[in-house]
């Protein structure tokens, strides 16, 4: 049984597990206050954005335009999966990457081919040795709409040379401060979704090249706002399992010192039981 020395290096032990556990729990907090911010104010864009789209596809039904309507056989499929460049998250990288082995045994006999966001994701992929077309880390909200019109040029280049038949996107859909939305969504063919206003648009020079303009446009925003969801989503897992792990150092640190006390309330009885038990041996 454990000493009360031993007993108290347990407690200053706990207690800085409890420091670093409390500082990045407040890190975490500040971190996802600010991407959950951007969350909600870039929403209103893109759903303007997909309204747009979503009408402008209404209109032109009869037109052709390769984003839309995919191919027949479908041999090499492209999977931007999401993660995040560091850990202590709780199950956030792992129910991700659990998600790219389904979707990964779903395209079985297919060529699947991987883009790896965040450094989990990369290392996952690389240890695996999958067919990695590219990888990005270290993200940051100056960057990532950047970043994200360069991954949505990339795939459409892909789409375009054969080198993807389809693209898929994994990441966690922001909803709220303590959930999140694993999403597993197809991004080429694009969906071709009716719109809330029948119009019949004139299209000036001709539709296939307004399509073609706007459709890669849209994959930006669309890949933006995974970027932006699954950013404030790892940064409330990251929040919410140090919150858990500093409320079960304060217990743990309740429990160590309740016993350090009755040990040294022990020990202290003891003492002074050998000391009236030899006094009175003297008398």
């Amino acid at each position: 049984m454990a000493g009360t020395r031993e007993i108290k290096n347990r407690i200053k032990s706990v207690q800085s597990t409890h420091q670093i556990t409390k500082a990045m729990e407040i890190v975490s907090t500040t971190k996802f206050k600010k991407f959950s911010t951007i969350v909600a104010q870039s929403r209103p864009y893109s759903e303007s954005i997909a309204n747009i789209l979503q009408n402008i596809a209404a209109g032109v039904k009869s037109e052709k335009h390769p984003l839309f309507d995919g191919r027949e056989d479908v041999k090499k499929v492209g999977i931007i999966v999401m993660c995040s460049d560091r850990g202590l998250a709780g199950s956030f990288n792992s129910n991700t990457l659990k998600a790219l082995e389904r979707l990964k045994n779903e395209n079985s006999g297919k060529q699947v081919s991987v883009i790896a966001v965040g450094r989990k994701a990369r290392e996952y992929c690389a240890k695996r040795d999958y067919d990695v077309k590219a990888e990005y880390t270290q993200l940051i909200p100056e960057t990532m709409f950047d970043k994200a019109k360069e991954i949505s040029e990339n795939i459409v280049e892909y789409y375009y040379n054969n080198i993807f038949d389809e693209v898929y996107v994994i990441y966690n859909k922001f909803v709220s401060a303590l959930v999140s939305d694993l999403t597993v969504r197809k991004l080429i063919p694009i969906e071709r979704a009716e719109g809330s206003e029948n119009k019949a648009y004139i299209f000036e020079p001709s539709p296939e090249e307004i399509l073609s303009s706007l459709l890669p446009k849209y994959l930006n925003i669309e890949l933006y706002k995974a970027l932006l969801d699954n950013t404030a989503s790892e940064h409330s897992a990251r929040k919410n399992a140090m919150k858990s792990a500093t409320d079960n150092a304060e217990d743990m640190i309740k429990g160590l010192t309740l016993e350090y006390n009755r040990r040294r309330q022990a020990s202290i009885t003891q003492e002074i039981s050998e000391i009236v038990g030899g006094a009175a041996a003297l008398n």
